[in-house]
């Protein structure tokens, strides 16, 4: 027998089952209490469905790191190419650079002193640590604040620059949705940001695109197809971030687990959301859309306004990659993770 059906029946006796004891307990509740009670939900068993990646690490198994790890080893093809070519304007970076580490990154540090709580030895040692751990494993080897803001929006940011003051951003309504293992890979995403430095090369074809728009008769058509150039390389930067979480976390379910809940999580219920459950339905959306015309202008659409890729896209991806030899030969060369090196 088939067996996906097997599990499918299986599943559906254990389900009418599990229904026919929990009616009995509600009942019980009923005639004990003399009344309608409702007992608080209880967390639903671990699932056990098909893993995400194959012959990959698990969370428990020893961690490893890279001291030495360069952005194009993680880096999304796309985000490899964008960069490549920005970089042959190197006045341009020079600029951008310069700019950046005056007024802009005092006001983000004055911004962040002044209406957030920086995390460090002595103040939320957990998430510090967690820090300092992921900076370990991707060989960022620079001093990163981060700070914690009072916001009911789940969101972290950064200016994404190696600048003299770089920083991280996560607001309190995240930390409170996620695990410790999820908030790390969190933290990682952001840190590919600042390990890609995608602020400098961003704001450099911003800049491009600005100046294309004001060539004569033709510049508005350049400036068009630049844009959507640029939207392209914006979400390809995010899928790169999303390597850069997986290689701090080496658990594929724990980031897929960071897009699930924040596509549709909250905290009251994040118990019970699968991530396996979530790559099924973005596998699901995959095939769905590829076949469909409305699909397609879907995903074109999205591609040229969002800045981030739609999660299930963004999970898919990482499926894809985590499966790949180009991860695999990453794991295997890394270094075991040793404790955290003193703050700098």
């Amino acid at each position: 027998p088939c067996p996906v059906l097997a599990h499918a029946r299986q599943a559906g006796r254990a389900s009418s089952q599990s229904a026919l004891r929990l009616g009995r307990a509600r009942m019980s509740s009923v005639v004990a209490g003399g009344g309608i009670g409702r007992e608080p939900p209880k967390p639903l068993p671990k699932y056990t469905t098909e893993a995400v990646g194959t012959n990959i690490p698990k969370a428990d198994s020893a961690r490893v790191s890279w001291p030495d790890l360069r952005p194009t080893q993680f880096r999304h093809p796309i985000d490899t190419q964008s960069t490549k070519a920005l970089q042959q304007f190197f006045p341009l970076e020079f600029l951008i650079r310069q700019g950046s580490s005056g007024v802009v990154e005092q006001f983000m540090f004055l911004d962040n002193m002044s209406s957030g709580v920086r995390v460090g030895p002595n103040q939320l040692p957990k998430i510090y640590a967690l820090l300092q751990e992921a900076k370990q494993v991707l060989g960022l080897n620079i001093p990163v604040d981060l700070y914690v803001k009072q916001n009911p929006s789940p969101n972290a940011y950064t200016m994404a620059m190696q600048g003299k003051k770089p920083f991280i951003v996560v607001h309190s309504s995240l930390i409170e949705l996620m695990t410790p293992d999820e908030l790390q890979a969190v933290i990682a995403h952001e840190l590919g940001h600042l390990k890609c430095e995608h602020g400098v090369w961003i704001t450099a074809a911003n800049i491009i695109t600005s100046v294309a728009a004001q060539i004569p008769f033709t510049g508005r058509f350049v400036a068009q197809g630049m844009q959507v150039a640029l939207m392209r390389w914006v979400q390809s930067a995010e899928l790169s971030c999303d390597r850069a979480s997986l290689l701090v976390v080496q658990d594929p379910r724990v980031v897929v687990s960071v897009i699930m809940k924040l596509t549709g999580g909250a905290a009251s219920f994040a118990d019970e959301m699968n991530p396996d459950a979530f790559l099924r339905q973005a596998r699901e959306f995959e095939e769905e859309s590829s076949n469909s015309w409305i699909g397609r202008q879907l995903r074109q659409t999205n591609a040229q306004t969002l800045t981030h890729p739609l999660p299930v896209v963004r999970v898919r991806e990482l499926d894809t990659w985590s499966r790949s030899d180009e991860y695999r030969q990453l794991i295997s060369k890394g270094r075991p993770v040793s404790a955290p090196p003193p703050s700098r």
